[in-house]
């Protein structure tokens, strides 16, 4: 918690458009530091396995780092989002509910590592720990948290910037998310505990990737993108607390 209240302490003094870069950043870096994992790691199989698991064994700290990455940028990205939004109900919200996904999906799940699934790590019989627990139900609860913020998101596109084809784009995650989440509850929660991967009752994390995580990456991203291109004309308004309103474009950086 305080690496946390520290990063949003320190982003007060961070200019909008690179609190913005760390939303775009963030998700190429996950998806490209897992993806080499998945593919070297010794004993992890796609098919059988999710993304989860790199978590445990010897090397488990790169993913945990990793995801502490990926929370550490969403919680600074938030930041620039409730600048950019503003301080209306929707924009303190939907930053809020950004921050707490980067916290309860990523560096909850950094803390407290994923259980073993059968044949990973290597050598280490599956087995049900309170970290394990902890770490499943932190990341399903996350994936709620992020449909509730692109529902605010998309409720400021379509009110405030009336730009309703950017509403459907923050509506489209809503979709992954629900799936997302059915699967973290009914698959990751209960694989460990049941050997499912093992017997082939398991969804294939190549799957689960294609139609739940890379859509909310994809989101996350171009969400981002978006509002940096706005910040780049000095077409937002920013406001800090109760302090007057100022223009983007007329911040240093």
């Amino acid at each position: 918690m305080d690496l946390v209240l520290n990063a949003r302490r320190h982003a007060a003094a961070i200019p909008t458009r690179a609190l913005l870069v760390c939303g775009v950043a963030a998700g190429p870096i996950y998806f490209a530091v897992t993806s080499a994992q998945a593919l070297t790691r010794d004993g992890f199989d796609p098919s059988r396995h999710t993304w989860n698991v790199l978590t445990a064994g010897d090397l488990g700290w790169i993913q945990r780092s990793n995801l502490l990455l990926m929370g550490v940028l969403t919680v600074l990205f938030a930041v620039g989002v409730r600048r950019v939004l503003g301080d209306g109900w929707g924009g303190r919200w939907a930053s809020r509910l950004l921050v707490l996904h980067g916290v309860g999906q990523h560096i909850t799940g950094a803390v407290f590592q994923a259980d073993p699934q059968p044949g990973f790590p290597p050598g280490t019989p599956p087995e049900t720990t309170w970290h394990g627990m902890v770490h499943y139900a932190a990341r399903s609860g996350g994936y709620a948290v992020l449909l509730a913020a692109s529902l605010l998101i998309a409720g400021w596109f379509a009110t405030e910037q009336r730009r309703r084809g950017l509403a459907w784009l923050a509506l489209a995650v809503v979709p992954p998310l629900v799936a997302a989440a059915s699967h973290t509850l009914l698959a990751d929660s209960v694989l460990p505990m049941t050997g499912g991967a093992a017997a082939g009752n398991s969804t294939p994390t190549a799957v689960f990737i294609v139609l739940t995580l890379a859509p909310t990456l994809v989101w996350l991203t171009t969400l981002a993108g978006y509002l940096y291109r706005r910040a780049r004309r000095g077409a937002v308004v920013v406001t800090s607390g109760a302090a007057p309103t100022a223009r983007i474009g007329a911040q240093p950086g």
